[in-house]
């Protein structure tokens, strides 16, 4: 028999060493238990890797929707934004329509002040304008609306006369039907102009169709010509008018927010 100390280091031996095989050595059989063993191990750490793997993509995916959220949380902002001006910029053009309409007291409906033509606030401030300063002479370049209003302003001050420059001439007979449907075509003159090019100077009207017995003019309008026709289309405007004007003359500039139009005034 053993010794118990023996017997002791057997048994451990005996657990710490996989079953023996028929002539197998104990160090073989170890060997063979760790070849045995590392399968398992590499499944376990490819799994491990695999969730891991899955992990950091759905995190990805997950802060690219939040970035994508976050981005459009700020143009929605924006959005917001840009909504709230142009209705608020709406809301002030039906207020200057209703105004005018109300000052004017025009029997007809107002031509349409949109697009083409000059929005209400513009031709609201130029119908106080001409109300106030009672010209006896008002020179448009272009015509539509603004001739209508600004003859009805005339006609209510009981002096005065309007002669619009208009170098489309399908566009004139327009206007004055216009007038013609207000009851002011004794009130404005609309002279068919067309667009004619002078050396250094973008196309414009042909003034020369302005009458030579044409009062100093008190009021002149710069609507045009459309800006599509040349760049700084209207800046000809003042050069070509300034010895018709009375001292002290006012002048209106629609579209006077556009890059073109404050050159053009501060070229002048």
């Amino acid at each position: 028999m053993l010794p118990l100390r023996t017997t002791a280091h057997i048994a451990s031996s005996q657990r710490a060493i996989p079953q023996l095989a028929y002539g197998e050595t104990p160090h073989r059989a170890a060997r063979r238990g760790i070849a045995e063993n590392q399968p398992v191990m590499t499944m376990l750490e490819l799994l491990t890797l695999a969730v891991a793997s899955a992990a950091l993509a759905l995190c990805a995916v997950v802060l690219h929707k939040v970035r994508r959220l976050h981005v459009a949380s700020y143009q929605i902002a924006d959005d917001a934004a840009a909504a709230r001006r142009e209705t608020e910029a709406l809301f002030g053009q039906l207020q200057a329509a209703d105004a005018l309409r109300r000052l004017l007291q025009l029997e007809a409906p107002l031509p349409a002040m949109r697009g083409w033509a000059g929005s209400p606030d513009f031709l609201l401030h130029l119908a106080r304008a001409l109300l106030d300063q009672r010209p006896e002479a008002v020179l448009e370049c272009s015509s539509g609306a603004s001739t209508v209003i600004s003859a009805r302003c005339l006609q209510l001050n009981a002096r005065g006369h309007v002669w619009s420059l208009e170098h489309d001439a399908t566009y004139a007979e327009k206007t004055r039907a216009m007038l013609k449907e207000h009851g002011l075509q004794d009130w404005a003159t609309v002279l068919h102009a067309p667009l004619r090019a002078r050396s250094g100077e973008a196309p414009w009207y042909d003034d020369s169709v302005l009458p030579d017995a044409m009062p100093p003019v008190g009021t002149l309008v710069i609507d045009g010509p459309p800006e599509s026709t040349a760049p700084q289309a209207r800046a000809p405007a003042l050069p070509r008018l300034k010895s018709r004007l009375a001292p002290g003359a006012r002048i209106f500039v629609d579209d006077a927010d556009r890059p073109a139009e404050q050159a053009m005034v501060a070229a002048w």
